[in-house]
């Protein structure tokens, strides 16, 4: 810990130690009033063990380097009749084999591009490995540490299940390898791959976002394979109505380099499988060469282009191919059909540096590694994109990467730097694949350089006429958001009327609570604080569900 955090004057480290389970639901006290309608659930993934000492040796501690490879965790907030409860679970065992292969030895300086990425990321290898085949999932279900996105709409491979209409809750990550684990007390039943679901999708890498279209009951993901011929498998998943067995459509394969992508887009006609820079050597095969998923990184190429490759949900085949001066991009936001074009809203970074940049001691303020990384974190900013007249283009389907005649995708906005958006959400209950007005997330405001954000925004996509942005603010002194989840009110009129909820850590009083907000007025309403010393580390993403 820096003389800074011992001072008192970085009270944001609290958020980047171990945090321990809490089985049994505990009730929160509520300040202010929790509307009538509001009663559900909310799921938060992240990570919940950064440092275990050694079983063999306890004096040994080993610990983790990066924001993404702390052992996974799983927190539940319900909220009923007014009253919160919270319980947690760890979902990733603390195996000593994976300790040893994915922690680090303390030591008394970091070298930024040496042991940094020597350690960084090194779970993403271990998921990796673990599912180039199937037959490596442990049977252990506490096994793999796997919590980066949650999901119910993923149907339960075994058609035996006694689970409610058939699904589960599941936890996804950025490998082919998934965990379900109980609704109600988290504990994890069974780790499972897409192979279970189609022969062919035995890759050893996915998204861990995927797209769910309720009306048509079809979840969308993709599975990529490695080697000398490296693709892109898409498909689809679906529940037969009269058998109860999912259904799994290969929609289109696309040859390509490999690379990590996070997220993708979709619209009620098209699947846009967006190939920014983030490519890995030798087809992926360096990844388990390097046993690391940074050192088998390509250099970032300023001059290679990104691909938009556009799969036609209907005919079930790729269509057209768009291209875009190079950009990372973590989180798709939203997309939807607008005549013959696309829309397309996403978090754009100018390069995938940000994957280097978070790290825990950058993150929790160190000041080892200051000197050996920018002043300050990159962030991403809302871009929106249009892919025009896609019927007229079906002649540029050509799946060869290195062809680059291709129609332009064209930029029509992005919002100015101070108005960064991370972890972006919009109304997707009802808004989802539509024409839409407000996003929500995590931003930076840029009064503390060393913080990757400190505030939640709202962003008003119908631009002035001068051109800017109107936005909200939710910001307070020593706290950090989570993820906003938008809940939509009942019987909604307007595309704003619901609540934001949040997780926020509070830095200055050593605690946690359940934010909620208007999402119209961006005024808090209510909060539901944890008790002095009981934390919720910063995590990844979150789920409503309302209660049955």
């Amino acid at each position: 810990m820096s003389s800074a955090q011992e001072s008192g004057s970085w009270p944001y480290a609290r958020g980047f130690q171990n945090c321990s389970e809490t089985c049994d639901p505990v009730t929160l006290k509520v300040q202010g009033n929790i509307p009538k309608w509001l009663e559900g659930v909310l799921y938060r993934t992240g990570s919940g063990t950064y440092k275990i000492p050694s079983k063999k040796n306890p004096e040994i501690v080993f610990s983790f380097d990066h924001w993404f490879d702390g052992l996974g965790q799983v927190h539940r907030f319900e909220i009923r009749n007014g009253v919160v409860t919270y319980r947690s679970r760890n979902v990733a065992s603390e195996d000593e084999k994976y300790i040893e292969e994915n922690g680090r030895l303390p030591i008394t300086k970091i070298t930024f591009g040496q042991d940094i990425c020597e350690n960084i990321f090194k779970k993403f290898f271990t998921v990796f490995q673990a599912s180039i085949s199937s037959n490596n999932l442990s049977d252990n279900p506490n096994s793999g540490n796997i919590a980066v996105t949650l999901t119910t709409s993923l149907p339960n491979p075994e058609v035996n299940s006694t689970t409610k209409n058939n699904r589960t809750l599941v936890l996804g990550t950025d490998a082919n390898v998934l965990k379900s684990i109980d609704p109600i007390t988290l504990e994890p039943i069974q780790n499972f791959s897409f192979k279970k679901f189609h022969p062919t999708l035995s890759g050893p890498m996915a998204p861990a976002h995927y797209q769910y279209d309720s009306e048509t009951g079809e979840y969308f993901s993709f599975v990529s394979n490695t080697g000398p011929r490296p693709e892109f498998s898409i498909f689809s998943i679906k529940t037969d109505e009269e058998t109860g067995k999912p259904i799994t459509t290969i929609l289109a394969t696309i040859p390509s380099k490999l690379a990590y992508l996070h997220s993708f887009s979709m619209t009620k006609k098209y699947i846009i499988f967006i190939l920014w820079q983030c490519d890995f050597a030798m087809g992926g095969a360096k990844i388990l060469w390097e046993r690391n998923i940074v050192r088998s990184f390509v250099p970032w190429d300023p001059n290679q282009k990104t691909h938009f490759y556009v799969i036609d949900r209907k005919l079930k085949k790729h269509v057209a191919t768009y291209t875009s001066p190079t950009f990372y991009c973590f989180h798709t936001i939203n997309a939807y059909d607008e005549g013959d074009d696309v829309i397309i809203d996403l978090s754009q970074y100018k390069d995938n540096s940000i994957i280097f940049q978070l790290t825990i001691n950058r993150l929790s303020g160190s000041e080892t590694i200051a000197d050996k990384l920018p002043p300050r974190f990159d962030n991403g900013r809302l871009h929106r994109y249009k892919l025009c007249n896609i019927s007229n283009h079906l002649d540029s389907v050509d799946l060869n990467y290195g062809n680059d005649k291709f129609p332009n995708a064209e930029l029509v906005f992005a919002t100015p730097e101070d108005l960064n958006v991370e972890l972006p959400v919009v109304n997707f209950s009802r808004y989802y694949m539509k024409k839409y007005q407000y996003v929500y997330g995590i931003s930076h405001s840029g009064s503390n350089p060393h913080i990757f954000f400190d505030r939640l925004i709202k962003i008003d996509l119908n631009r002035t006429e001068d051109g800017s942005f109107n936005h909200k603010i939710w910001q307070q002194f020593g706290c950090i958001p989570s993820e906003p989840i938008f809940v939509p009110a009942p019987n909604a009129v307007e595309e704003d009327d619901g609540v934001i909820t949040s997780v926020v850590l509070d830095g200055t009083k050593n605690t946690s609570f359940l934010l909620i907000l208007d999402a119209k007025s961006f005024k808090e309403i209510a909060r539901a604080e944890m008790e002095l010393g009981t934390v919720v580390p910063y995590g990844f993403h979150g789920l409503w569900n309302n209660l049955d």
